[in-house]
């Protein structure tokens, strides 16, 4: 397998068979995986490694012929896509505490005490 060319292959998986692309250049940081540009999902998609190898073969004639339209939709996901690897790699160890800001509240009734001690009963 190269690391930098795509691999076009057809996913034999009964109902759920299509054809995929294999970029070599996407990690999932996880050696029991790989991702898949599934065309009929139009997705890339994290399978895991042991099984969906077997399923795997090189595409027919007839359907390597749309290879140049899969690589354009495999590109147009790719461009917004952020494998898991990456992702994670994006998290600073020491992310800045969040800022908190107190927003201040009115106060709409003013409770008064009253210092009289008129209804108070102090014969004993």
């Amino acid at each position: 397998m190269s690391d930098t060319q795509l691999q076009f292959k057809f996913l034999d998986a009964g109902a759920k068979s299509s054809v995929v692309v294999l970029d070599p250049s996407l990690s999932t940081c996880n050696e029991q995986t790989l991702y898949l540009y599934n065309q009929q999902r139009d997705q890339i998609i994290e399978y895991r490694r042991d099984i969906v190898e077997a399923k795997l073969r090189d595409l027919s004639t007839e359907e390597a012929k749309t290879s140049s339209s899969l690589q354009q939709a495999y590109e147009t996901t790719r461009a917004t896509f952020t494998p898991r690897g990456a992702a994670i790699q994006q998290i600073p160890e020491h992310a800045p505490e969040p800022k908190v800001t107190i927003e201040p509240v009115e106060v709409s009734a003013i409770v008064d005490f009253d210092d009289d001690d008129d209804d108070i009963d102090t014969d004993d």
